[in-house]
């Protein structure tokens, strides 16, 4: 009795914690409203990543209570492009969350993306930007233009007539431009035209336990662990998944030195890896950023460029002006793959893919940032000192004060038929789901100039048709769109 007694108190004692708890945070941002339960407890959070909805759930919690929201005991989410500037100017005192700390892929070495040490973050940028920018790699476009020639070919060669998925057709396209623009060489996804080491497979698995990991302290100390390490963590000597690409990744790395743990490197290239080498990353360094580049980088601009294209499919008038302006052009432009000086002076190509950005915006994680000692005012939201702040990039690039009331529609147009002013707020707008400011993406640059020529040159040289519009693709959300079965058809012209 005395043991069933002490059990009932140590349960009782934990249960008036717990209310206790939940109503002091819920007191401490009680100026936002929110969904209730997302006051109290990351239980509401944890929830959405169940039901795979974590930027639906956060659009909804900003349509029924304004521009800020509450989504968290101490985490607010908005969808005002200006507050996000703001959280990502220089000078702001505005410091990244624990959120980065789930995103250090590597548990020996940060990146430019994981650190959360100011300076660490301002000189692995300083070193890194002349080669995401172009500025110190003549090479950069002429490596893009073979994995479009290359995509094309395949698309001709194996598809021609016949049902594609558009979806890991273009995942095989980003993965290989990546990886020629890390290495020097391509992974071969699409000379092997599969999904080679099951890799598209693993990862789409591992989503939501990445999601899980930034969101909620409790399951990153349990994978960051040096147990789980051991026993899931991608490892090289793995067949499938994500560590074939981690031995490829080292090994390159290690080629540019002369032996482990030496900085100096045996030979310099004037690719990326080559640049980091040159401008004095350690090769630790070197692996991890190349590493991140792959893994980062493949999933957003597939998605965009995938998204974008079958949503044109299915939007006769604008795909129609699209084939119009590429066929107008294409005596004038560089061939077999346009130039991306030429891509971007096309003004309704550039307006498609900046509407299939903004539409479905593809790395949507919190990526909050903590307000600094003293709290901050940002137009007249008081935000306490330590408050996380996200963005939610569906609702921002969704904003009907921004975008008009069919800001749900996909309509590539709207970009062309209105004022030079409203077009540049548009740009302004949908631009920060690169981030911004001190934050803004290094890979900005290749993604953009992949999505311009592989955009044209797919509308160049096949005619475009969903093989069931009656069946709709398969999609869920985990900070990233994992789709499939988006079937289509190529005619060729």
């Amino acid at each position: 009795m005395a043991l069933a007694s002490a059990l009932v108190l140590v349960a009782a004692a934990f249960l008036v914690y717990a209310i206790v708890g939940a109503c002091v945070n819920y007191r401490r941002l009680r100026q936002f409203g929110g969904p209730f339960l997302a006051g109290c407890s990351r239980a509401w959070l944890f929830w959405q990543s169940c039901r795979a909805r974590v930027h639906e759930a956060q659009f909804d919690a900003i349509k029924e209570n304004g521009s800020v929201a509450r989504i968290g005991p101490n985490l607010l989410v908005t969808n005002d492009a200006d507050i996000v500037r703001h959280l990502n100017a220089p000078g702001s005192r505005w410091r990244r969350s624990e959120w980065y700390n789930g995103v250090k892929l590597d548990p020996r070495q940060d990146t430019v993306f994981s650190t959360r040490d100011e300076h660490v973050h301002a000189t692995l940028r300083s070193k890194e930007s002349g080669a995401y920018n172009g500025r110190d790699i003549d090479t950069l476009e002429p490596t893009i233009d073979e994995r479009v020639v290359e995509l094309i070919e395949l698309i001709r060669r194996e598809y021609r007539g016949r049902d594609m998925d558009l979806a890991a057709v273009v995942r095989f396209f980003t993965l290989d431009v990546l990886s020629s623009v890390a290495f020097g060489r391509p992974f071969g996804f699409m000379a092997a035209n599969k999904d080679l080491w099951k890799y598209d497979e693993k990862t789409s698995q591992f989503t939501l336990v990445l999601e899980w990991a930034v969101n909620h302290r409790f399951f990153r100390a349990i994978l960051q662990s040096s147990l789980m390490q051991h026993l899931t963590a991608p490892k090289e000597t793995d067949r499938v998944g994500m560590g074939p690409l981690l031995a490829i990744a080292r090994g390159s790395v290690a080629e540019r030195y002369v032996q482990a743990g030496q900085k100096q490197p045996k030979v310099v290239k004037n690719d990326m890896l080559g640049h980091f080498v040159s401008h004095g990353l350690t090769q630790l360094q070197s692996e991890a950023e190349a590493f991140l580049q792959i893994i980062a980088g493949s999933d957003s601009t597939s998605t965009v460029l995938r998204i974008t294209l079958f949503l044109l499919i299915g939007t006769p008038v604008a795909y129609n002006i699209l084939r119009a302006e590429v066929d107008a052009a294409a005596a004038d432009v560089s061939y077999p793959v346009i130039s991306y000086n030429e891509a971007q002076r096309l003004p309704f190509l550039s307006a498609c893919l900046w509407e299939g950005l903004r539409m479905y915006p593809p790395l949507f994680g919190l990526k909050s940032k903590v307000a600094p000692p003293g709290g901050d005012t940002i137009k007249g939201y008081y935000f306490p000192a330590g408050t996380e702040v996200a963005t939610c990039d569906s609702a921002l690039c969704r904003n009907p004060e921004i975008f008009g009331e069919d800001a749900h529609l996909f309509r590539p147009e709207r970009w062309i038929n209105t004022s030079p002013e409203t077009r540049i707020r548009y740009k302004r707008t949908v631009d920060t789901v690169f981030g911004s400011g001190r934050f803004l993406c290094l890979g900005r640059h290749i993604a953009m100039m992949e999505l311009h020529k592989a955009l044209y040159e797919l509308m160049r040289n096949f005619e475009w048709a969903i093989v069931d519009p009656l069946k709709g693709i398969n999609s869920h959300a985990h900070n990233v769109h994992i789709q499939s079965n988006m079937n289509i058809v190529a005619t060729l012209r």
